[in-house]
């Protein structure tokens, strides 16, 4: 009698049960992912990434592909792609220990290549960290002398923290606050959840002292960049978690940057949930002892919240003290900087919601121009948004150049995963349509189908 041979992965005793091919398993995959991405965009694999899956040689998929593995077999993605449970370990007994530090490459389910190792350094489960950085390169398959240096420091610091892994956290945030702007959001996710993941692994297995205050920081800024994500694509829930753990990491790490990034952003929650008072109050209240960098941040927050809740007195005094403090120098991690893009920026969002539509746009304007050329979508599209709005509430409104300053948001949009943008320019053509004579305008008409969602978000969130 022949016996079958033993699986390599659970996923792959889940598709003979089905009595599927791997090739039909693919086109299972592929009809189940379809519109699963944000923006309601397609998400496939092939034919090659499904082998690899089977096969046992990824063991971590995009998000977007856990998802999908998790919803059609009801089982964790992680367990999937691990040995059956009754499968023995397997373990090449001609393998010491030096050798187990050898990493190989090898490509993810994404088609990029990645480095993986069949043995890791510690009972941490260190992991390749995102290739010595958020989004840099793997090296490949040639060993050069600074890969041979990294693995003789990992395996050093193997019995505790390894400070050249906690140095590369550091480097992956000191380029995410460059990257961030101008990266598609869906490109980032992985990346900075499997960077916070190592760190807050770091953080479990780490004593009390300075080295733990700079795992606090790191874990707690990757959280922050994580919550903003969540944030920019429109999922306020993940926003809000992820936020609520950078806020404990910054307090454990005694960070008033990392702290106050955090408030701002708790306070743009409340803003665009529609609670003006409560995004006020936290941008209020975080002004005690911000760190300068948030200072402007803080103003331009509060300055939104007090027009929206008809503070006119409130909103432009907000506007002056960030003017007084706008940031002139490099990047920090966290917010955008409060420069003068963002001064204009917010005054341009600031005064249309005072109904001062005409002063709105030439602010609008200005903040376009210094964007020009940056790449930085979210700011563009938002920039956009508050031109609309400034074109609603001039003396003499203009429906039809709103309308295209709302198209030009979602272009800036389109393609970097922001579902933020879309549900705020749901809500502005909600204001427009409320006009009878607007909503026959071509331009209004054309807006509306390019929406997916008109529903979205009540016009009084946004307009």
């Amino acid at each position: 009698m022949s016996v079958a041979p033993a699986q390599r992965t659970l996923l792959a005793c889940r598709i003979q049960e089905r009595c599927w091919t791997v090739e039909e398993f693919t086109e299972e995959f592929n009809r189940a992912a379809r519109r699963s991405l944000p923006g309601g965009r397609d998400h496939a694999i092939s034919l090659g990434q499904a082998k690899r899956w089977v096969a046992g040689q990824i063991d971590r998929p995009h998000p977007a592909s856990r998802r999908v593995l998790e919803t059609m077999f009801a089982t964790d993605a992680r367990d999937l792609l691990q040995p059956p449970p009754s499968a023995p370990p397997q373990r090449d007994s001609s393998r010491t220990a030096p050798t187990d530090l050898v990493q190989h490459a090898e490509p993810d389910d994404d088609g990029h290549t990645r480095l993986t190792g069949p043995g890791e350094v510690s009972a941490t489960r260190r992991r390749d960290l995102l290739n010595a950085g958020v989004l840099l390169t793997a090296t490949g398959t040639v060993i050069g002398p600074a890969e041979r240096a990294a693995r003789i420091s990992r395996a050093i610091a193997a019995a505790g923290p390894d400070p050249l892994t906690l140095a590369q956290l550091q480097h992956g945030i000191h380029r995410l606050t460059t990257l961030y702007a101008v990266t598609p959001h869906g490109d980032l996710i992985d990346p900075i959840e499997r960077a916070w993941d190592d760190a807050e692994i770091l953080l479990g297995a780490c004593r009390p002292g300075p080295t733990r205050q700079d795992l606090d920081l790191v874990a707690g800024r990757y959280a922050y960049y994580r919550g903003q994500l969540a944030f920019d694509m429109g999922d306020d829930h993940t926003a809000l978690t992820f936020f609520v753990l950078a806020a404990q990491h910054a307090d454990a790490a005694r960070d008033s940057l990392l702290s106050g990034s955090v408030i701002v952003m708790r306070s743009a929650v409340a803003f665009f949930a529609g609670d003006y008072p409560a995004a006020a109050d936290l941008a209020q209240q975080g002004q005690r002892g911000a760190h300068p960098y948030i200072v402007p941040k803080l103003a331009s927050a509060l300055a939104r919240a007090r027009a929206q809740i008809g503070d006119t007195d409130g909103a432009l005094a907000a506007l002056r003290t960030m003017r007084d403090n706008i940031w002139t120098g490099p990047p920090q991690p966290g917010p955008e900087a409060g420069g003068e893009e963002g001064f204009e920026a917010f005054s341009a969002a600031t005064l249309g919601y005072l109904g001062r539509g005409d002063q709105a746009e030439h602010h609008a304007r200005r903040s376009l121009a210094l964007l020009d050329g940056s790449g930085r979508h979210v700011q563009i599209a938002g920039t956009y948004l508050a031109l609309a709005r400034a074109f609603i509430h001039r003396q003499r409104p203009d429906p039809e150049q709103a309308a295209s300053a709302v198209r030009d948001a979602l272009t800036a949009a389109s393609g970097n995963d922001h579902g933020a943008t879309t549900t705020r320019a749901a809500g502005i053509y909600r204001r427009l349509t409320a006009e009878p004579g607007w909503t026959r305008l071509p331009a209004v008409r054309d807006l509306g189908n390019q929406l997916p969602n008109r529903a979205a978000l009540p016009a009084r969130a946004s307009v």
